[in-house]
């Protein structure tokens, strides 16, 4: 097997050949290997390493001599000279009729173009006269100026005025590229705004095998910008996106007499459907694709190259069959370092190469991360930590978290997260009442805007980081719903910098579990959550409960309606005049005597005090109040969840307890929650066998291990 350049991803081919018995040797098209690619030429791996011949005469005789029975391109730059060697020798191989074709950009284009196949319009020229006459005819803006015989993105500029064009073209006009040739004219093309996709191919007598399908993230396309990667992802090989670009990428491969080998297509796909970019015969970019494409489907673009030449008959078979990807596969160019150590621990991170060497300038990438993982949005949310589309920082002062507070509001709202428990009115009054409490508030943005909450405070008595206050039955961080990015990121972060971090009150379907890279564990001190289904409304719920609690709910209704007591949820307008924080101070006080948290702890008195007007207000901890005519006897707090109302503390004058305060004020609230759509009532802490008469479910709630 002889290999041309073997370099980049065809670094991979003679260790891949070797694994089957098969001997590689070494072809160069150059006198010297290329600096910029000799560390990824291994010698060892060639049985033969051939000097280089300036007459291919010699190379040809060379190979014959060692009865050599394939020769392939090993990178773009032995594409040519594979071709050339292939006829030469009688070989299976693409000719080389249109061998420059499939090197030179402009006449690809026009190869391709002639058989009706969608290109970008283009211009080729030595004058830059011509390149602006050919803008101007059609007002052609932006362009893209490339050379012509270039690899990657060398020379490849985006030019939305005269003065870029003409900086691009003096950039590469006159100029050797990297491959080694001198441009004597620039390409101008027609620029086309969409997706770009890469298809992956081998071929063997015409017949082409579907190896990979890759879709590129790049950044906003700019004058130097237009070529750069953020990302590849690796797609499905079946459904109608694949099907299409797999059809496209089989008339560019048959149009270029790319009969035999790697095939590497690359396509704009818009509003018109898929043009071409360029393909090049030979294999995709370097080793990490080829890498992660077998981790993530088995097999590589790399392997089935490997099986033409040595396995025809089993590569054609395949050919009708494609691989198989279940979840999700991509790479990442890494740009802050900063994210060295963080990024390591993603449930999806595979690899992760970094390329900063001690004693050198940091480089323009920092790295490339590889990410695989069964579910495709966990790969989809660790991508956004990875490239830095969010990022956080922590408020640790009291004005700070307080200016954020309408955002927060506004984000709690997309969230899955209980209104009250996890707002920023709930946390102020916190900060307030506990003087021990310091803000440290982590707070997650995308792209400037607020994309996650992890509401957290330190205890000065123990150092400890935690949530601000045990009164939370339910305490998470905020983020929008199935916004996992934002949540692993925030519970990443805290982890990582806050060792002392003791979460409790944690349900197992919170964004706190569910941003753990594990299965979340709930240890001590657990509590147990009574639950009602209203999803089948009022009477559903109702004729679910037992017949005594049916029974006695019938009696102490018409028992409360007989001598004028009723419960309804009151209104901040209409019933401003009562200030809840006092009267509910008040009820505990009838109902507990002291034996109430919210009278013998100053700062629980405090923080019910300033927290209830204002969630009552805002309409987060909605009151259910039981009136005696135009006296008001009790009182019950509920806080509002995402799609449930929790029942969170009542209280009632003990004149009244043969009227069955709790029980009338619970109904209202079952009943309020129905009326507003909720699918669950929800008793909060505690399993006391009141609560199980209301409720069939229940939920475990602790402290996240």
């Amino acid at each position: 097997m002889a290999i041309v350049d073997p370099y980049d991803a065809g670094s991979m081919l003679a260790p891949a050949f070797a694994d089957h018995g098969v001997e590689a040797v070494m072809v160069q098209s150059t006198s010297a290997i290329p600096s910029a690619e000799a560390a990824s030429f291994d010698p060892a791996n060639f049985s033969n390493v051939l000097p280089w011949y300036d007459d291919i005469a010699q190379t040809v005789a060379a190979l014959r001599d060692l009865h050599v029975d394939h020769v392939i391109a090993g990178s773009e730059r032995g594409v040519m000279l594979a071709d050339r060697l292939s006829e030469a020798l009688d070989l299976a191989g693409n000719g080389t009729r249109l061998s420059e074709a499939r090197r030179d950009k402009a006449r690809m284009i026009e190869e391709v173009g002639a058989r009706g196949i969608r290109v970008p319009r283009q211009i080729e020229s030595g004058k830059l006269h011509d390149i602006m006459a050919w803008i101007d005819e059609d007002g052609r803006w932006p362009v893209v100026l490339k050379p012509r015989w270039s690899k990657g993105s060398e020379g490849v500029r985006l030019c939305a005025s005269r003065e870029e064009v003409s900086r691009a073209f003096h950039a590469v006009h006159d100029h050797v590229d990297q491959m080694g040739f001198r441009n004597d004219t620039v390409l101008a093309q027609e620029f086309l705004a969409g997706r770009e996709f890469v298809i992956d191919t081998v071929s063997h007598d015409g017949r082409h095998r579907l190896a990979a399908l890759w879709i590129y993230g790049k950044p906003v396309p700019g004058f130097e910008s237009i070529g750069l990667l953020s990302t590849k992802e690796l797609l499905p090989s079946e459904g109608p996106l694949a099907d299409m670009l797999f059809a496209f990428a089989v008339r560019v491969l048959d149009a270029l007499e790319i009969r035999h080998g790697a095939g590497h297509c690359e396509v704009i796909v818009d509003v018109e459907g898929p043009a071409l970019v360029e393909i090049g015969a030979r294999l995709h970019g370097g080793p990490p694709a080829h890498l992660m494409s077998r981790a993530a489907i088995g097999t590589s673009q790399l392997d089935l190259l490997v099986q033409s030449c040595i396995d025809p008959s089993g590569f054609l078979d395949g050919v009708p069959s494609r691989y198989r990807l279940t979840g999700g596969a991509m790479m990442a160019l890494l740009r802050d370092a900063a994210l060295k150590g963080e990024i390591e621990t993603l449930p999806s991170a595979r690899s992760v190469v970094w390329n900063e060497r001690e004693g050198s300038p940091p480089p323009a990438v920092a790295g490339l991360a590889t990410l695989i993982h069964a579910e495709r949005q966990v790969v989809a949310a660790d991508l956004e930590i990875v490239t830095g589309a969010l990022s956080c920082e922590i408020l640790d002062r009291r004005d700070a978290v307080e200016a954020i507070a309408p955002e927060w509001r506004a984000l709690l709202e997309r969230s899955r997260c209980n209104r009250a428990f996890a707002g920023p009115t709930w946390y102020l009054a916190a900060l307030d009442a506990w003087p021990d409490l310091s803000p440290l508030v982590i707070v997650a943005r995308r792209g400037g805007r607020l994309a996650g909450i992890f509401p957290l405070t330190r205890h000065a008595q123990d150092e400890t980081v935690r949530f601000a206050t045990v009164l939370s039955d339910y305490n998470d961080l905020v983020v929008a719903e199935a916004d996992m990015a934002a949540a692993r990121l925030l519970m990443r972060f805290a982890r990582r910098r806050f060792p002392s971090l003791d979460l409790t009150c944690i349900r197992a379907d919170s964004n706190c579990a569910m941003a753990e890279a594990r299965v979340p564990i709930l240890v001590e001190k657990k509590f147990i959550c009574p639950t009602a289904d209203l999803s089948i409304g009022y009477d559903g719920w109702f004729a679910a409960r037992s017949p005594g609690f049916q029974r006695e709910l019938a009696l102490v209704t018409r028992r409360a309606a007989r001598n004028g007591v009723r419960a309804c949820r009151l209104d901040p307008v209409r019933d401003a005049a009562i200030d809840p924080g006092a009267f509910f101070l008040e009820m505990q006080q009838a109902r507990f005597g002291e034996r109430s948290l919210f009278l013998r702890d100053p700062a629980a008195r405090a923080f019910v005090t300033a927290a209830l007007p204002s969630l009552w207000r805002e309409g987060t901890a909605p009151l259910f109040g039981l009136w005696a005519g135009e006296q008001l006897i009790g009182l019950n707090i509920c806080m509002l969840g995402a799609d449930s109302l929790g029942n969170w503390n009542a209280g009632f004058l003990s004149a009244f307890a043969t009227f069955s305060p709790g029980m009338l004020m619970a109904d209202a609230a079952v009943r309020e929650a129905c009326a507003m759509g909720l699918a669950e009532f929800d008793y909060l802490r505690g399993i006391e066998t009141y609560k199980l008469r209301w409720c069939s479910g229940r939920r475990e709630i602790g402290r996240l291990e």
